[in-house]
């Protein structure tokens, strides 16, 4: 009987030191998550901030140039039907980037800038002589609206 006493103690002794052991680990384990969580946070509920990975641009990127000089800028759109005629270099004219210009000052295909706006020279006019041009809009009711306006433009510089 003895010896079943004996038995009995070690078995518990055994079970209360695998107790203890489990209770290290489990504490050993949420310490690795705490540390886990603190490399992620600053302080409690405040996260790291990290700097954005910077990418570089896959096209060109534009740059206001030199000024051209006052311009007098006038505006043009498709007809009353809507039909949309080609424009001198044989593009289709897009609003917000056609131009029509002198092509002695502005030869075809010159990228500008009027008002933070990049336009390209496709066409010409015969009413366009000199510092004028004539800006594609979209819709009669734009280019009715925008009527003359002086307008200083910008060369672009490409990088």
């Amino acid at each position: 009987m003895a010896d079943e006493a004996v038995g009995k103690e070690q078995t518990t002794a055994d079970a209360q030191s695998a107790s203890v052991q489990t209770i290290k680990s489990d504490a050993k384990s949420e310490s690795s998550t705490e540390s886990t969580k603190a490399s992620e946070e600053t302080g409690p509920g405040i996260k790291k901030e990290t700097e954005p990975t910077k990418t570089e641009p896959t096209g060109p990127v534009y740059e206001k140039g030199a000024s051209l000089g006052l311009f007098s800028a006038t505006a043009y759109c498709p007809s009353k039907s809507g039909k949309i005629g080609r424009t001198y270099s044989g593009t289709t004219p897009k609003a917000q980037h056609t131009l029509s210009a002198d092509l002695t000052i502005l030869p075809i295909g010159t990228m500008v800038m009027i008002d933070d706006v990049i336009y390209t020279v496709e066409d010409t006019g015969s009413g366009i002589r000199g510092n004028k041009v004539d800006i594609f809009f979209g819709s009669r009711d734009e280019a009715i609206n925008f009527g003359r306006q002086t307008k200083e433009i910008f060369a672009v510089n490409v990088n």
